[in-house]
């Protein structure tokens, strides 16, 4: 495994458990910041951006496919490139129609615990290497 794989998946993995632990610990907090960010245009089209930046990082920087933690990471990094590019060009309002669709806030656990399982499998995949 190539360091920058290594180095990713911790990162990633790590970003998920703080993540998750977050969420799970400060679920009004999450719920209001997902509340905000689907609900104002400036913010939605910020976070579009910054997905869209990290993702490219990603994609350019590793795309590799080998192994599973290699294929994780890489497809992480395509999810945000595509996420990034509907949250800025999406109409407005969209996200907030898939927050709902999704019942984010009924939810909440569910993500957190799929960010945890996540976050643990590629942390633990980066160490363990």
């Amino acid at each position: 495994m190539s360091p920058s794989t290594l180095y990713l998946a911790k990162l990633m993995g790590a970003y998920s458990l703080f993540a998750a632990a977050w969420m799970f610990w400060r679920r009004e907090a999450a719920l209001a910041l997902v509340d905000r960010i689907s609900n104002d245009p400036v913010f939605e089209s910020m976070i579009g951006t910054l997905r869209l930046v990290v993702g490219l990082a990603i994609v350019i920087g590793h795309n590799r496919w080998d192994g599973w933690v290699e294929a994780l990471v890489s497809l992480l990094g395509w999810i945000a490139v595509a996420s990034g590019l509907a949250t800025m060009f999406l109409p407005t309002g969209t996200l907030r129609d898939m927050v709902a669709w999704l019942r984010f806030k009924e939810k909440l656990p569910l993500y957190a615990l799929v960010s945890t399982l996540l976050g643990a499998a590629l942390f633990i995949g980066g160490v363990a290497a």
